[in-house]
C-alpha cells in the first residue's frame, strides 16, 4: 500500500506495479505538489517547475514522456529596477547595475564556493552540514547575501544563514557556476504528466482517489491504515506501506512514532509558503520574454519568473499566438505577506512589477488570464539536517517513507526517495 499519490508516491507506485498495490490520496488528482494545466497550444506548472536529474529523467523516458531541453535561452536577472539578459551567466554579471566591489566580491564568493563544491566528494558532509550556507561564503557584500538568500530560499526553502551548507552549496552556484539553461528541462505537457502517466497504467480499482487516511497504525505483521469515505471509517491491512506524505502529515497519521524520529521529523516544520500564478496570455506576436526561460527577480512581489512556454516553442520550431508563464514566491516571507489578499489583489500587485521587467507588454499583461495557487511549499533543510536524515528515511516496522524531506528539495528528492522505498519493500517482500 501506498499513502500519497504526488510525485515520490506515484514513482513508487510505478516501482512496485507488478505487485498487488492500492494507492490512497487525499485530494481527487495525483501530482501532490506538481500541478500543470493547459493553453490552447502551451501549457503551464503551477507547481514544480523542471526537470534535470538523472533518476527523473530516467523515469520519464520508461513513461514514454518528451523531455524537453532549455538550452538556447537567455541569462537573465531582474536586480535594482533593470531587467538584464546575457548571451551567458559571466557576461550577465557584468551588466549588471552593481559597483565594481559588488561585482568583484559576487564573484570572488561564486568561485569560492565552486572551488568547495568541486571538492564535495573528499570533504566531510556533516561537517559542511553542521554550518550554513552563510558559515561556507564568509563575510560579503549585502548584495552577494541578497541574491544567494533568494537562489536558496526559491530552491531548499531557507536562506543561506539557515540552509545546510550541504544543501545550500549547490544551489548558490547553480546561477552563475554554469549554464542554467542547458541544465533545466521541462516535461511536454507539464510536470505532473508523470504522476498522470504512471496513473493511467495502473489498475483504476487500485488508485483510490479524494480520501483522506486518519490513522498508520503499525502491526507485528504489516499495517493497519484506516481512512474515512463516504463518512464510514474504513480499514485496510498491508504486509508493507510506504507512506509518500509530507513530514507534517505524517506526525498526524502516525501515532507511536519513535522519539528521535519524530523529533527528527518537527524539524523538518513548518514548511515553507508559497504563491505560485501562472499567466495565460494572448499577444499574436513575439515579446520581450520569448528567450528568456528563469529569472531571479529581487525587490519584486515574486522572486523567480519562470517562461513555460519556452519549451514548447523550442521544440516546435515555431511562435504560435499565445504563451504561458509562472510568478512565483517561495520565501515563505513574501508569501504571507500575500496570503490576506484575494486573487485579484495578488494579481494588480504581479502585473505592476511584470510591467517594470517588461515595460513594453502592458497591454498584453493588462488581457492576461492567472490561475493562482498556493503552497506549503518546501521543508526546512536546516544546517544539521544530514544528522537527522537517517533517522527520517529509516522504516518503522514494515511502514516506509519517502518524499523530498527524506532526501533532498524538488523533484530529485522526490523521485529519488520513492525508487528507493519501492525497492527496500520488493527487497522484503522476496525475501
Amino acid at each position: 500500500m501506498i499513502v500519497g499519490a504526488g510525485l515520490a508516491g506515484m514513482t513508487a507506485a510505478h516501482e512496485l506495479r507488478d505487485r498487488d498495490l492500492v494507492v490512497i490520496e487525499k485530494e481527487d488528482r495525483v501530482g501532490g505538489r506538481t500541478l500543470s494545466g493547459r493553453h490552447g497550444e502551451y501549457w503551464y506548472n503551477s507547481g514544480a517547475q523542471f526537470v534535470w536529474d538523472k533518476r527523473t529523467l530516467a523515469l520519464c523516458r520508461e513513461l514514454g514522456l518528451d523531455v524537453i531541453d532549455g538550452d538556447g535561452a537567455r541569462a537573465a536577472i531582474f536586480v535594482r529596477g533593470r531587467l538584464v539578459e546575457a548571451a551567458n551567466p559571466y557576461a550577465l554579471l557584468a551588466k549588471m547595475p552593481l559597483s565594481a566591489r559588488e561585482k568583484l566580491d559576487f564573484g570572488l564568493t561564486i568561485r569560492r564556493l565552486r572551488r568547495l563544491a568541486d571538492r564535495m566528494p573528499s570533504l566531510d558532509r556533516r561537517r559542511l552540514d553542521g554550518q550554513s550556507l552563510a558559515d561556507l561564503m564568509g563575510s560579503t557584500t549585502p548584495f552577494t547575501r541578497q541574491i544567494l538568500d533568494n537562489v536558496t530560499e526559491n530552491g531548499a526553502g531557507l536562506g543561506i544563514d539557515e540552509v545546510s551548507g550541504w544543501i545550500g552549496l549547490a544551489y548558490a552556484i547553480h546561477l552563475f557556476g554554469g549554464d542554467v539553461n542547458d541544465t533545466l528541462k521541462a516535461v511536454r505537457g507539464g510536470t505532473q504528466a508523470i504522476t498522470q502517466t504512471v496513473a493511467e497504467r495502473l489498475d483504476p480499482e487500485r488508485l483510490v482517489l479524494g480520501v483522506a487516511v486518519t490513522q498508520v497504525t503499525v502491526e507485528p505483521e504489516g499495517v493497519a491504515v484506516s481512512y474515512r469515505r463516504n463518512g464510514e471509517v474504513e480499514t485496510l491491512q498491508a504486509r508493507h506501506c510506504i507512506l509518500a506524505a509530507p513530514a507534517p502529515a505524517v506526525l498526524e497519521m502516525v501515532p507511536g512514532l519513535p522519539a528521535d524520529k519524530r523529533a527528527a521529523l518537527e524539524r523538518m516544520q513548518p514548511y515553507t509558503e508559497g504563491l505560485n500564478v501562472a499567466w495565460m496570455t494572448d499577444e499574436s506576436g513575439p515579446m520581450p520574454w520569448d528567450r528568456l526561460l528563469a529569472v531571479p527577480v529581487l525587490g519584486a512581489s515574486f522572486e523567480l519568473f519562470s517562461n513555460n512556454a519556452y519549451f514548447a516553442r523550442r521544440r516546435d520550431g515555431e511562435r504560435r499566438p499565445g504563451g504561458t508563464f509562472v510568478t512565483l514566491s517561495i520565501s515563505g516571507e513574501k508569501a504571507r505577506g500575500f496570503s490576506a489578499l484575494s486573487d485579484e489583489e495578488i494579481r494588480r500587485a504581479q502585473v505592476a512589477d511584470l510591467k517594470r521587467m517588461f515595460p513594453s507588454a502592458g497591454e498584453v499583461l493588462d488581457r492576461a488570464r492567472v490561475r493562482v495557487e498556493r503552497w506549503r511549499a518546501l521543508p526546512r533543510f536546516r544546517k544539521g539536517w544530514l544528522a537527522d536524515q537517517q533517522v527520517i528515511r529509516a522504516p518503522f516496522g514494515h511502514l516506509h517513507f519517502c518524499g523530498d524531506y527524506t532526501a533532498q528539495p524538488g523533484t530529485p528528492g522526490a523521485v529519488g526517495s520513492g525508487y528507493h522505498a519501492a525497492q527496500a519493500v520488493r527487497a522484503a517482500l522476496e525475501a
